[in-house]
């Protein structure tokens, strides 16, 4: 396995801004958003109120045990960090992990990112409902 220590991300630190961080939060933009699925990862975007991009990440214990669910999350984290530029501003992304998730690299994570980026782009980054 490739180390990825040391690596700097074009966009910048994963500041505690770009957090989505309360559970109503999580709440309404499950509740507005369409999931777009991919083989390992469930992903949900949203417009935002701001400019910056923000990301929520939820791995549940199916996963694997605490180590494994926090290696996917900072991966997950990482990422987004490399992938942000490509998402509409504003944009507000939470990405569910799926039991098969575990074992997971970057480059399987970046591609997951990549390819939920291409078909918001392909589709406009359509605004959700109310």
């Amino acid at each position: 396995m490739a180390s990825h220590a040391g690596v700097a991300s074009p966009t910048g630190p994963f500041r505690r801004d770009d957090k989505v961080r309360k559970r109503p939060e999580y709440l309404s933009i499950y509740k507005r958003a369409a999931p777009m699925y991919t083989a390992r990862l469930v992903f949900y975007a949203c417009p935002g109120t701001g400019k910056r991009c923000r990301l929520g990440c939820t791995v549940p214990k199916v996963v694997g045990d605490a180590v494994e669910r926090n290696r996917l999350k900072r991966l997950i984290r990482e990422a987004f960090r490399h992938t942000r530029e490509r998402f509409a501003e504003g944009c507000v992304l939470v990405v569910n992990a799926k039991r098969s998730a575990a074992g997971m690299t970057l480059e399987d994570v970046l591609g997951h990112f990549e390819d939920v980026a291409g078909r918001l782009e392909r589709e406009g980054f359509r605004t959700c409902g109310p």
